[in-house]
């Protein structure tokens, strides 16, 4: 079971990932922008940062960009094409195209969760058919 903060500014697909999430056996806080994220982040511990790139602008990065240089692991969803200038800086390291199936997002949380445990980790996009 992995602490998961999930940011996300869509109601409904943020509920929809917690929830699954939750499902699943993952402990799950679920914030709807980056603002709550970085106050959820001061005062609690995570293991996995779930976000969506843009979340209000480009706080979806910014927050990603933290929780790396915290040493979180971030699983970063887009719904438009990603472009590397975008990232200032090295781009997300797991990045989950939109709309994606749960078992895409399983598959890159596993991933990262063995990253974690000292796995190599070798990043990548998904795209579901």
């Amino acid at each position: 079971m992995a602490h998961i903060l999930v940011a996300e500014s869509d109601r409904a697909i943020r509920e929809f990932i917690a929830g699954i999430l939750a499902e699943v056996g993952h402990d799950v806080q679920a914030c709807g922008n980056g603002i709550e994220a970085a106050v959820w982040l001061a005062s609690s511990a995570i293991d996995v940062l779930v976000t969506d790139m843009v979340l209000h602008g480009s706080q979806g990065l910014l927050l990603s960009k933290h929780c790396a240089d915290l040493g979180i692991p971030t699983i970063t969803l887009t719904g438009r094409e990603f472009h590397v200038e975008e990232a200032h800086g090295d781009p997300p390291l797991a990045l989950l195209e939109k709309p994606f199936r749960f078992s895409d997002l399983q598959r890159v949380l596993n991933a990262v969760e063995a990253a974690r445990s000292g796995a190599a980790f070798s990043g990548g996009t998904s795209n579901a058919a």
